[in-house]
């Protein structure tokens, strides 16, 4: 995590120094990312740099995680409709913002690229911690609409649940290496997974 120094500096040359971070992080995993292209590209001091990180990974966890924040603050308005819509509803909205966001922030695409293909050590454990966040939220929602008598009781309320996060983390990864992100692809694979989902797949 950033040290009170880090903290205490002005706004603006922190930006300078987590755009630089986020364009180095995007390119190499956290293993093989250089210090010394962060420091260049914010023009700053390798004494300066280790002032307001104690280390590349604590850099690189601060780096997920603000942006964490603003991506979880830009989907905040699908709430307004969770365990009130039925979870489908409310996950469909989830996801599309979500996915929203990420359009709008390639470089979040980049980094996420790069955290799932080297998920190992501190990469791996932030993918766990993600996961886990999403998995808990849908969890809830989804026994409240069992409880509502609007998903089966004969439904695995986990393997649904995971079967979402799946779908919010790997199947946009894919989407983005397989070179078919729109805001039109995704909605359309959405609605016919999420048909899926509503209606089986029996005759």
């Amino acid at each position: 995590m950033p040290t009170q120094t880090f903290l205490n500096l002005p706004e603006e040359k922190q930006g300078r120094i987590l755009r630089a971070a986020i364009e180095e992080f995007g390119k190499r995993n956290v293993q093989q990312a250089n210090l010394a292209n962060i420091i260049s590209a914010a023009g700053i001091s390798r004494g300066s740099l280790y002032q307001y990180f104690p280390n590349k990974e604590d850099m690189y966890i601060y780096i997920f995680e603000t942006l964490r924040a603003d991506r979880a603050e830009y989907v905040k308005p699908a709430y307004a409709n969770y365990k009130k819509a039925p979870f489908i509803k409310f996950f469909e909205e989830f996801y599309l913002r979500d996915s929203e966001y990420l359009l709008k922030n390639p470089p979040h695409i980049e980094l996420g690229k790069q955290l799932y293909a080297h998920a190992h050590g501190v990469s791996r454990r932030l993918i766990q911690k993600i996961q886990m966040q999403y998995r808990d939220t849908f969890l809830v929602a989804i026994e409240f609409d069992k409880e509502r008598g609007i998903i089966s009781k004969n439904i695995s309320s986990g393997s649904l649940a995971d079967l979402c996060v799946h779908f919010v983390t790997d199947v946009f990864i894919f989407q983005s290496v397989a070179n078919q992100l729109s805001i039109s692809n995704i909605k359309q694979h959405a609605q016919e997974t999420f048909y899926i989902l509503e209606h089986g797949i029996n005759a």
